[in-house]
């Protein structure tokens, strides 16, 4: 009985290890000089927009992103989890989108005296 006791206590702890926020809340946290240049972050839809190319981003393309932000406040993983993408339509290079949502730098999330990663989603629109 104590082995299943201590066992569930480490998944619980495990399970928790990060918090999760909505986009908007983590946007509000951005480090000045946080965004790549290309980026920016529309406060009043709550997405990311890149400027559209025709190599990577396609204008009006977009996508879904799973975040996950370490305690110091830097992106450690950019999951593309959009769910269905046309097969006739050019859609953004979700690899290109990665690599820049890697760039994001916010301010530590505090729970009282620790800081805590991050878990967040952010959809991305090519403008």
């Amino acid at each position: 009985m104590r082995v299943i006791f201590v066992f569930l206590f480490f998944l619980g702890t495990a399970l928790l290890a990060d918090t999760d926020v909505t986009s908007r809340e983590q946007f509000s946290r951005l480090m000045p000089g946080g965004l790549p240049e290309k980026l920016h972050y529309n406060t009043d839809r709550a997405s990311l927009e890149l400027r559209a190319d025709d190599s990577n981003c396609p204008i009006f393309a977009h996508g879904f992103f799973e975040l996950k932000i370490n305690e110091q406040g830097d992106v450690t993983s950019a999951k593309d989890v959009t769910i269905s993408r046309s097969a006739n339509l050019k859609g953004l290079t979700a690899t290109w989108v990665r690599s820049i949502l890697m760039q994001i730098h916010f301010r530590p999330l505090k729970l009282g005296s620790k800081t805590t990663s991050v878990h967040t989603f952010a959809s991305v629109v090519c403008q």
